[in-house]
C-alpha cells in the first residue's frame, strides 16, 4: 500500500497572483475571551476540525498552514447553501494536470468551536469537483480546508498529544518555558524554517522549508537536476496527490534532518518529479516543505506576529520513521466509506508478487475489515515490522480470492 501519511494534501501557492482574491475580514473571538480550545480529530498526521458555513452547515476541514483561502471541495454544498459565486478562476496545484476549475463565493461567514466567527465579508474557494478526493483517502466525511485565515489572526498552540487546539489572542499568549523557540518567517502568507538536511554524513545543506501541516509527509525535497540530494538507495512511486492528480517521485532516506537543536536520524524524504509538481508551485515552496509525520513529533506553536515556530518534544518524538511495506495504495469507497479498495500496487513489492492488483475489491486484512478497524489504523498495520505476515481477502470479477505475503522494508 501506498502509505497513505505521505498522501500529500499540497495546496501551497493555490493562486495566480492575477487572480485577486478581496480580502477578508478575520476571525474573531467573543467578547472578553483570549483563547479558545478546540478539539480535532487526526488522520494520517493531518488536522481535521469542524468549520460551521453561514451559521447552517458544518462540515469536517483540514487545518493547513499551506493554503492561503478556505476551500469547500464539494460543490454540491455550496449549490445546497444557496452561495453567492462571483466569478470563475483558475487555481494550479501539483500533480498532472496543469490547472483545475473552482468558483469565488463572497459574502460567506465561517465558524468555529467556542463563539469564533469570520462576520459576513468573508470569502471562499468551492471546487469544480471533487478533484482531492479526502474523504476517499482518509476514510472520513472531509469536504474542505482552511489555513491562513486562522494562523494570521490567533496565535495556534497544537498540542499532538491530546489532539487539541488552543487559539490565542495575540496579545495574552505566553509562551510555556518548555518551548523551544526557533525562527520563523511568514513569506505570502506561508511559513518557513531553516533546517539542515544530511544526505550522508559528510554531505549536508541548509535549507528554507514551508511548513506544511496539510501534507502528511515528513519531509519533501525540490531536487537539483543533478539529483544530487537523491539517496542512492530510493524507490520510485506515486508519492502522493495534490490539486493537479497523482504526484510521482522518489522515496529515500536522509542521514538526518536537524532543526534547531532537535536532530532526527534516518528520516524518510520525498522528491517530486518536476514535471508533476510544477515550476510555480516550486517556486513557492523554496527548498520544499516539512510536514505532519514530522510536526507531530512535537507539541507546537504558530506565532506568525513574531515570527517565531514554538516546539516541545511530543510523545511520538522518539518515534522511527518508516514507510508502507506492502506496496499497495487502498482507499475507502462506497456512501458510508465501508468498502475498501486497491489504487495502486508497486511493481516487485510484496502485494504485487502476491498477486494484488489496481481494482481489487478488499473484503479484509489479517481479518479486519472497516468494520473493525479504522481506515487509518491499515496504514499503520501496514508499515508495522518487516517480516511480518498479512493476509488479504479480495474480490476480482466476482469471485473471492485470498493471499498472503510478509512486509518489506525497501527503504
Amino acid at each position: 500500500m501506498k502509505q497513505l501519511r505521505t498522501y500529500y494534501i499540497l495546496f501551497f501557492l493555490l493562486f495566480i497572483a492575477r487572480q485577486g482574491m478581496s480580502q477578508q475580514i478575520g476571525f474573531d473571538m467573543p467578547p472578553d475571551v483570549h483563547k479558545v480550545i478546540i478539539p480535532f480529530e487526526r488522520y494520517n498526521n493531518l488536522m481535521v476540525i469542524p468549520v460551521t458555513i453561514n451559521h447552517s452547515l458544518t462540515l469536517k476541514f483540514i487545518l493547513d498552514t499551506g493554503v492561503q483561502y478556505p476551500i469547500l471541495t464539494e460543490k454540491m454544498f455550496g449549490d445546497y447553501l444557496n452561495l453567492n459565486y462571483t466569478r470563475n478562476i483558475t487555481i494550479q496545484g501539483p500533480g498532472s494536470a496543469d490547472s483545475i476549475k473552482a468558483k469565488v463565493a463572497q459574502e460567506i461567514t465561517l465558524s468555529l468551536p467556542g463563539g469564533i466567527d469570520s462576520g459576513i465579508n468573508q470569502a471562499l474557494l468551492v471546487l469544480e469537483e471533487d478533484y482531492l478526493k479526502l474523504r476517499n483517502n482518509l476514510g472520513t466525511d472531509v469536504f474542505g480546508v482552511i489555513g491562513y485565515d486562522i494562523f494570521s489572526r490567533f496565535i495556534v498552540e497544537i498540542n499532538y498529544d491530546e489532539n487539541y487546539l488552543v487559539l490565542h489572542e495575540p496579545k495574552k499568549f505566553h509562551a510555556k518555558r518548555s518551548y523551544k523557540r526557533i525562527p520563523m518567517k511568514v513569506v505570502n502568507t506561508k511559513p518557513y524554517v531553516e533546517l539542515t538536511i544530511m544526505k550522508n554524513e559528510n554531505e549536508g545543506r541548509r535549507m528554507h522549508l514551508m511548513v506544511d501541516s496539510g501534507a502528511s509527509h515528513a519531509v519533501l525535497l525540490d531536487n537539483p537536476e543533478d539529483d544530487s540530494l537523491i539517496p542512492k538507495q530510493n524507490i520510485t512511486s506515486v508519492i502522493g496527490r495534490g490539486l493537479g492528480g497523482n504526484i510521482k517521485g522518489y522515496l529515500g532516506r536522509m542521514t538526518s534532518i536537524k532543526m534547531g537543536k532537535f536532530e532526527f536520524e534516518e528520516p524518510i524524504a520525498s522528491f517530486p518529479v518536476s514535471g508533476d509538481y510544477g515550476e510555480a508551485i516550486k517556486r513557492g515552496s523554496r527548498n520544499g516543505t516539512i510536514g505532519g509525520e514530522l510536526l507531530s513529533r512535537f507539541n507546537v506553536a504558530f506565532d506568525y506576529f513574531g515570527g517565531h515556530l514554538y516546539l516541545r518534544k511530543s510523545k511520538m518524538y522518539h518515534q522511527g520513521f518508516e514507510h508502507d511495506m506492502s506496496g499497495m495504495n487502498i482507499a475507502a469507497y462506497g456512501e458510508q466509506l465501508d468498502e475498501l479498495q486497491v489504487n495502486h500496487v508497486r511493481d516487485d513489492s510484496p502485494a504485487y508478487r502476491a498477486g494484488i492488483r489496481a481494482g481489487d475489491q478488499i473484503e479484509s486484512i489479517n481479518g479486519y475489515s472497516l468494520e473493525s478497524l479504522k481506515f487509518s489504523d491499515f496504514s499503520t498495520l501496514l508499515r508495522n515490522k518487516p517480516g511480518k505476515k498479512i493476509v488479504v481477502k479480495y474480490v476480482r470479477d466476482g469471485e473471492v480470492q485470498k493471499t498472503s505475503f510478509k512486509l518489506e522494508r525497501y527503504i
